[in-house]
């Protein structure tokens, strides 16, 4: 496994057809090495004396390593069931890990649906109570001043009366308070755009692949940045709600080419293997006429 370390400010956005890897990259080194290999890890967190935190999402451990020494070791005890009431310590599916103020990590659990805090030595502090507010997706990313952030897909997901085709045309921002569960919304997100999609004989609405998609992030001093992928413009609001509104960046349009859609269906089908996709099964998927600005988007301190 290897470390860099990244050196732009504020937001990257990557666009839909960048190569991210990083011997393509003049601005990102390899620091350090761990031995061994990690099939599926999470993202990286550093701690404060430079070792860092992640998850094993194919082991389903929750990991602690040294790039100085090499040394890796485990975090809390993984279980194969976990009833309503467990201990912090345990976990089924960890799939995320955020840090939080002083030395307190954030581990999200994909199987429990739930967070716990930990300290960076490993120990665990407690379940955090977040409430099942905009469906069950996970909270992922956090601030430094006791929030948690996720987008609210539950009113494009589900909620409409039956045979009430619903189309929103905006997503909440939800923010969740760590301390008690309490949840306000403090940004929206342009909706995506649909199309039909086809599973053999059955079809249904989904999001078009390389539509534009806005995009969030949050900084430590609680500060949000949404990035606006139709006017390819970014917009922040500060701690105390007050918004800047980010200037247009004009770019070229990329068209999404038939060998583009391939890949993306060949991709489809690789990933349905384990999961039970028959090969045969007819797929159609739609796409956006042109790829987006960008695909991604990471906030820094910085």
């Amino acid at each position: 496994m290897d470390v860099v370390r990244w050196c732009w400010p504020v937001l990257i956005a990557a666009a839909a057809c960048a190569d991210s890897r990083a011997a393509g990259r003049p601005d990102l080194k390899i620091e350090a090495k761990l031995p061994g290999t990690f099939a599926q890890p999470s993202d990286v967190v550093e701690l404060t004396d430079g070792r860092v935190a992640f998850a094993d999402t194919r082991q389903r451990l929750f990991l602690r390593a040294d790039f100085g020494t090499g040394k890796v070791d485990t975090i809390g005890t993984r279980v194969d069931t976990l009833p309503n009431g467990a201990a912090a310590s345990v976990y089924k599916f960890p799939g995320w890990v955020a840090h939080l103020a002083g030395d307190t990590l954030a581990l999200v659990d994909f199987a429990a649906l739930r967070t716990t805090l930990w300290t960076e030595a490993g120990q665990p502090i407690r379940v955090v109570p977040l409430p099942p507010v905009g469906g069950t997706t996970p909270v992922l990313a956090y601030d430094h001043q006791g929030f948690g952030y996720k987008t609210d897909y539950e009113g494009i997901l589900g909620g409409a009366e039956p045979g009430r085709l619903m189309r929103p045309d905006s997503m909440a921002i939800l923010r969740f308070e760590l301390t008690n569960g309490r949840v306000d919304t403090v940004a929206q997100l342009a909706a995506p755009e649909y199309g039909t999609a086809k599973f053999g004989e059955q079809t249904q609405q989904v999001a078009k692949i390389f539509g534009p998609n806005d995009v969030f992030g949050v900084l430590p001093d609680g500060r949000l940045w949404v990035a606006r992928a139709r006017e390819n413009r970014v917009d922040w609001r500060g701690p105390g709600g007050v918004w800047i509104r980010g200037k247009p960046h004009a770019f070229t349009p990329v068209p999404v080419t038939e060998a583009d859609k391939k890949a993306v269906i060949a991709k489809i089908r690789e990933q349905g293997k384990g999961r039970g996709l028959p090969d045969t099964l007819a797929l159609e998927w739609p796409f956006a006429d042109h790829k987006p600005p960008f695909g991604t988007g990471m906030g820094s301190p910085a």
